[in-house]
């Protein structure tokens, strides 16, 4: 009996789930968090760079003069969302706190200044933060450097050019400092002053906040370099968001080196070059090569003679043109006739007919390599619809559906749907129609239930009332009525004729 009673308990206990921890370091501990990073994402009220679903601009409606937004869905929500989870679990904080303060700045997340001066006060260590700020008596002029893009129309690309230009700040300096609780000693971070900010491009970015708020903002980053040097534990490595967005900005890629269009300009350019490569080695494009080879050139004047000097006559652009029509002839692929493009479409010796000329043969020649393509691309094309995408399309839809009060709302959602057709299969599709026909149905119902119904006046609702009575207090309860104040004397006589009768009619 007793070894019945404990294979019962075994059976139970072996049933009983076991409790899984969410992490990443186990495959049903991942599962968990997916699972709370998914019913997170759904929510409403966190950060839209953690939804599952977001409203994105669409069209601007010119009759209610304002923007129409419809929902789409972010394949990124729930990733980030299990991110958000891991960082509250690393530092026992809770998960709604993390995504309020955590910030994506060019996909490295970076907290807010708020959240480290926060961490740094709660974490038992030091006693609260505090902030010595001095100077502002005077202002300084800063000199930086400012580098711009120019076009430059020779080398045909984008150059930097850079020029000085002078900031006057005020000479504000701050020192973040704490006392720490184990040793009594007073810890201080990096003084962090105008013209640091000047010199490290914060103060002088379109729309900073340096210039509006500065002692706010000596605050937040002197917080921040406290924080990386004394209490790194607690923020991971992570920079604020104001460090992100600034170096992200300030850092500007140099362009990639454009090759030079192969015009007979330049053709022309490479002949003179040829004709002297025989005596020297240069074959540089550069301009500034180009003056030390002509240099170079001169003792062996006599090896390059009137053929250098005697230039061939300037092709009109009618030779030019038929030089690219023999080009795209013999062109044998789509990329090879693509590049022949290229060049003739910023040719500067051709004229806008010869130009239309050569648009109009490419766009021939083009469909010779893809006349079997297309059919094959438009057959991929329409079935190519993202699934999960239209999911939460489709969802989105049947909210805005469900919201619609009345018939006109509900016909400005019919543009939208139209809109996301393409981004939505045809079970989605056909859902949204029938939600959306549900819906209207409901809404004419709704305005159609009192349209047979004529509009009564108060003095026609009380003769009917007196007429059903059944008493002399039911007769009585129209004239108590503050409405029948408000009647005019020829209603109070109606009223009066229908009270007599209906009192004959009661007690005789």
């Amino acid at each position: 009996m007793t070894s019945q009673v404990m294979t019962t308990e075994q059976l139970r206990t072996q049933r009983k789930p076991d409790d899984v921890e969410a992490s990443f370091n186990t495959y049903r501990g991942f599962q968990a968090m997916s699972h709370m990073a998914e019913s997170l994402a759904n929510s409403t009220i966190i950060p839209e760079a953690f939804r599952n679903t977001i409203m994105v601009k669409d069209r601007y409606d010119q009759q209610a003069k304002k923007w129409l937004y419809t929902p789409e869905h972010n394949p990124n929500g729930v990733s980030n969302c299990i991110i958000a989870l891991n960082m509250a679990q690393r530092l026992g904080a809770d998960p709604m706190m993390i995504m309020q303060n955590l910030y994506l700045v060019d996909g490295r997340p970076s907290w807010s200044s708020q959240f480290i001066i926060a961490a740094i006060n709660s974490s038992g260590r030091y006693s609260p933060l505090r902030f010595d700020i001095t100077g502002g008596d005077e202002e300084i002029e800063i000199p930086y450097a400012v580098t711009d893009w120019i076009f430059n129309k020779d080398t045909r690309k984008k150059e930097p050019v850079e020029s000085n230009q002078t900031a006057r700040v005020k000479n504000y300096k701050c020192v973040a400092w704490v006392i720490e609780k184990a040793t009594g000693e007073r810890l201080e971070s990096t003084p962090i002053t105008m013209e640091m900010a000047v010199k490290e491009g914060w103060y002088q970015k379109n729309g900073s906040k340096w210039q509006s708020m500065p002692e706010q903002m000596l605050r937040y980053r002197a917080a921040s370099f406290f924080g990386r040097i004394y209490a790194p534990d607690l923020l991971m490595g992570l920079r604020s968001q104001d460090e992100e967005v600034e170096s992200m900005i300030d850092v500007t890629p140099e362009p990639a080196p454009q090759e030079e269009p192969t015009t007979l300009a330049n053709i022309q350019k490479n002949v003179v070059k040829s004709a002297t490569a025989n005596d020297q080695n240069s074959t540089s494009n550069d301009v500034a090569e180009k003056t030390v080879s002509a240099k170079k050139a001169e003792p062996v004047a006599e090896q390059a003679p009137p053929t250098v000097e005697v230039q061939v006559k300037k092709p009109t652009s009618a030779d030019v043109k038929k030089q690219y029509i023999l080009k795209m002839n013999k062109a044998q692929s789509a990329a090879e006739l693509n590049e022949i493009h290229e060049q003739f479409i910023i040719n500067d010796i051709l004229t806008e007919p010869h130009l239309a000329y050569l648009k109009d043969a490419y766009q021939q020649d083009k469909q010779k390599f893809t006349p079997a393509e297309q059919p094959a691309q438009q057959e991929v094309q329409v079935p190519a619809v993202n699934e999960i995408k239209s999911k939460g399309t489709a969802n989105g839809l049947k909210i805005s559906i469900e919201s619609a009060q009345t018939v006109e709302a509900l016909t400005d959602i019919a543009q939208t749907i139209r809109d996301s057709k393409p981004n939505m299969t045809i079970d989605h599709l056909n859902d949204v129609l029938n939600v959306y026909q549900l819906r209207k149905k409901f809404l004419e119902d709704q305005q159609d239930m009192f349209a047979g119904v004529p509009d009564l006046t108060w003095t026609d609702s009380a003769i009917k009332q007196i007429e059903s009575a059944k008493n002399q207090d039911d007769i009585n309860a129209v004239y108590t009525d503050p409405q029948f104040e408000e009647q005019s004397d020829k209603d109070k006589q109606r009223l009066n004729l229908a009270a007599q009768k209906r009192e004959s009619e009661l007690f005789g």
